[in-house]
């Protein structure tokens, strides 16, 4: 796929719009029993983003690191990413690495990945196992708990020399529902402080702790990473940047709710056009509207006769057995239908379904700050027969979680990799960060439909002013 190939909405005549509120609600039909209730909205602001240092400031990037990426919890990975004993993971983070072990009795360890003795860095690989790390600069050998094993001729080394604790360093570790969660502060609260009773509680009938990895990417991106984490926490952006997808998502009705510490969800109406453009969208089903279907299990005799019959017929599919990996009757009709983006602060964004859950993240480049690392992952329930069509994953892949999959690394240009929907956002999101640096560009100006975005920003500047640490 090349970049020219991508096509974005062009001008047309103006739209009559509803009044938008912040307020709104999926309807009674997704969730009758209102197990999943709507927040009350707390004032983040009026959406004004003077300070456009931030995106491009060296002086910021660095703050950011102190005040905020060291301070916060970060996922990871999954405990099905190193299932067995002497298992790891490695994760950079800006300008760290680190290697999560699995030890006996399931034990987990988290180590910053460097060689006490001249500070060489030990693993390259991002999966693997290991009975011991050995520094391939002097042969240094440490457990994989990070103690020391061997110094090579320690008889040549002063007394007083080796004084000091010649193991690896550790950073805090823990777990939620099988996702592996690091944080580099002694001092932060308890990740299930961080993440909140209220935020995790609406994950109850996902199947999370048995997801296993099936797609991994990670590219570098020339903007910051804000700028680039923006794009996937509001659908403002759709109609413009997305044409081809308001015939089947409706950004502008979405539910928003708003958690502590900066977390926050979003429901997008699947296979429902959006509501500004309902008089341009035909009645008969689209190709995507079958697409849909089909995924559900739906056989094509019990097709709707129009496009508004699609979301139930949806959840019909699933509940009456399209997939007997899964137990639909867990789920709410809205969680079978819809898409739940969550926010994970700082930089995590799920898209999340019964059938599995894509999982984006942006992270500082180590030195600039208007470069950031990029990670796209798919994790899907074992023995399923399909994900959601736009996540991009094969129909045969393999969801067994027998191996342990690579991430691959895929050139900064290459647009092949990400799909057309992060693609378009991939190729717009420089333009975005190009014109901010205008003389003449007096800041963002944030609408109700980006709330998450405010609510985002007004987590990072309590980090950012001292206060929270």
């Amino acid at each position: 796929m090349d970049k020219a190939d991508l096509e974005f909405a062009t001008p047309e005549a103006a739209l009559s719009y509803d009044a938008w509120t912040p307020h709104y609600e999926q309807p009674l039909w997704k969730d009758p029993q209102r197990t999943v209730e709507k927040r009350g909205y707390p004032d983040v602001g009026a959406g004004i983003l003077a300070d456009k240092q931030v995106y491009w400031s060296k002086d910021a990037h660095d703050l950011e690191w102190q005040a905020l990426w060291r301070k916060t919890w970060h996922l990871v990975g999954h405990l099905n990413d190193i299932p067995k004993q002497g298992d790891f993971l490695k994760t950079d983070l800006g300008p760290e690495s680190f290697l999560v072990t699995r030890g006996s009795n399931d034990a987990l360890t988290a180590l910053y990945n460097f060689c006490t003795h001249r500070g060489t860095r030990l693993v390259m690989k991002d999966f693997g196992s290991a009975t011991r790390f050995v520094c391939p600069y002097h042969r240094w050998e440490f457990e994989t708990d990070g103690a020391i094993r061997h110094v090579p001729q320690r008889e040549t080394f002063r007394k007083e020399t080796l004084c000091r604790s010649l193991d690896m360093p550790k950073a805090r570790v823990d777990t939620w529902r099988g996702w592996i969660f690091l944080t580099m502060d002694k001092e932060a609260p308890a990740l299930a402080d961080y993440l909140g009773d209220d935020f995790t509680a609406m994950l109850g009938a996902y199947d999370l702790e048995k997801m296993v990895r099936v797609a991994d990417v990670a590219q570098t991106w020339p903007v910051n990473w804000k700028t680039a984490h923006e794009a996937f926490i509001e659908g403002y952006h759709v109609q413009a940047t997305h044409p081809q997808l308001i015939p089947n998502v409706d950004t502008y009705y979405a539910q928003v709710d708003l958690y502590p510490n900066g977390h926050n969800r979003q429901f997008f109406p699947f296979t429902e056009p959006m509501t500004p453009y309902l008089d341009e969208i035909p009645l008969e089903l689209s190709e995507e509207n079958k697409l849909f279907l089909r995924e559900a299990g739906v056989a094509e005799a019990d097709f709707p006769k129009t496009r508004d019959g699609v979301p139930q017929a949806v959840v019909k599919g699933k509940r009456n057995g399209a997939n007997g990996a899964i137990d639909y009757s867990k789920f709410t009709d809205g969680q079978l239908i819809d898409d739940w983006s969550l926010s994970f602060f700082p930089g995590v964004t799920w898209n999340i379904h019964p059938e599995g859950v894509l999982v984006q993240s942006w992270r500082p480049h180590a030195t600039d700050p208007l470069l950031c690392e990029y990670i796209l992952r798919v994790y899907a329930v074992p023995g399923i027969s399909e994900l959601p069509s736009y996540m991009g994953v094969p129909k045969d892949v393999d969801t067994s979680g027998k191996t342990v999959l690579p991430r691959s690394y895929a050139d900064p240009e290459d647009f092949s990799v990400l799909g057309p929907v992060v693609s378009q956002d991939r190729v717009l999101i420089p333009r975005l960060q190009a014109g901010m640096r205008s003389e003449a560009f007096e800041g963002a100006i944030l609408g109700e439909q980006e709330l998450r975005i405010r609510a985002f920003y007004d987590e990072y500047c309590k980090y950012i002013n001292g206060l929270k640490r």
